[in-house]
């Protein structure tokens, strides 16, 4: 496999061309696949036939091994996530990218404040899954690499960004977990954790999912308070339905400042193809520093 050299190179010509590509090795119609959601480090489109490809590059064949074979066991736990396409079960690498095939979630919207709580308070409950399933927990994956791809930002802003990153990986070491490690999604967020036509809230986008602290999970409803995406009504909902406050833990303000890096630098890198998200990354980048619980006002639906 000759690999695309980075995620800024995942524009929609390149994620076409392997899905047409991996379509066609496999006998599949992508005639009228239409791109579901924007363009990051994955793209992904549906097929007909209740069928969606999710099409990664770089390093990505992996990771993606890797989310199928967690979609495998929590299907034997019975655990309620997305599935592994039955007819195309292993990933395909094609044109530099890796493509993977799912069941098509029909008419989903995104999971309630409560709903979330509840739904992750049942998955922090499940066993552990058996070795080789699951990486270990870390929570800096990927962060450099976006930093990197910011090629819409300036140096020095880019270099707040480093500056930052550093900070916090020394900060992390510092923090002492209050309970054991289970299974957490890894990237809980609203378009992650959903609701289907038939009233099921179950999990998509497994590629974070291992055996960590559950306070990963709990961050992000918080952030979501943090940041305006969530009312106070909502994460008091939410934290009624987890049944814990994530807020009152020492840890929280390094966690939720790793959380909201993330989240900037995911961002950030989509500058270089997409430069109409540099105000916004430098909106949110400005109000990092702030913390301290004081509330920002980030543009969603980015």
């Amino acid at each position: 496999m000759n690999p695309v050299p980075d995620e800024s190179a995942l524009t929609y010509d390149v994620a076409r061309d392997a899905l047409d590509r991996a379509t066609t090795m496999l006998g599949l119609n992508a005639e009228h696949a239409e791109l579901l959601g924007p363009l990051g480090d994955n793209a992904v489109f549906g097929l007909r036939g209740d069928v969606v490809a999710r099409v990664s590059t770089g390093d990505a064949a992996e990771r993606a091994a890797r989310e199928v074979r967690i979609a495998r066991w929590l299907e034997s736990v019975p655990f309620p996530a997305v599935r592994v396409s039955p007819a195309t079960p292993d990933p395909v690498e094609a044109a530099g990218c890796v493509v993977t095939f799912w069941v098509y979630v029909r008419e989903i919207r995104q999971a309630s404040p409560s709903e979330l709580g509840q739904f992750l308070r049942k998955l922090h409950a499940i066993p552990t899954p058996p070795a080789g399933i699951v990486e270990p927990f870390e929570p800096f994956t990927r962060i450099a690499e976006h930093i990197e791809s910011a090629t819409g930002l300036a140096n020095d802003e880019q270099d707040t960004l480093r500056s930052i990153h550093d900070q916090l990986r020394q900060q992390y070491h510092d923090i002492r977990f209050e309970e054991n490690p289970c299974v957490i999604h890894g990237d809980a967020h609203r378009k992650n954790i959903v609701r289907d036509h038939s009233g099921t809230v179950l999990m998509l986008d497994l590629e974070r999912a291992c055996v960590g602290p559950r306070e990963w999970d709990l961050i992000v409803a918080a952030v979501y308070r943090r940041v305006g995406w969530y009312t106070a009504q909502d994460y008091v909902e939410f934290v009624e339905a987890y049944g814990r406050d994530v807020t009152t833990w020492p840890g929280f303000e390094t966690v939720a400042s790793i959380r909201q890096l993330r989240m900037i630098a995911w961002l950030a890198a989509r500058t270089g193809r997409e430069p109409r998200f540099i105000p916004e990354v430098r909106a949110r980048l400005r109000s990092l520093p702030e913390g301290g619980g004081i509330p920002h006002s980030w543009r969603p639906g980015v």
